[in-house]
């Protein structure tokens, strides 16, 4: 089931939306001009687990997450917090 979730990010950054999968956290840009965008995933005690720059120039926008262990996790999208998950 996809989780849907608006993410609050920096004025400067584009507006990304993050949707959570069981396999995958997806990521949608509304302006594909972006030069760099820093995504991490941490876990329940702010460890950076997970970390990929995004630009306009890939293709694939999204992050496999089938291989991190059950527990908790936070996604931030250039830098600011987006949202939280279960896995």
């Amino acid at each position: 089931m996809l989780q849907p979730v608006a993410a609050a990010t920096q004025t400067s950054d584009p507006e990304v939306k993050v949707v959570v999968s069981a396999k995958r956290i997806w990521l949608v840009a509304d302006e594909m001009s972006v030069k760099s965008l820093n995504v991490q995933v941490l876990d329940q005690k702010g460890k950076v687990v997970l970390e990929k720059i995004f630009s306009s120039k890939m293709t694939d926008w999204s992050l496999q997450i089938e291989h991190l262990p059950k527990g908790n996790y936070t996604v931030q999208v250039g830098g600011q917090k987006a949202t939280g998950f279960k896995r």
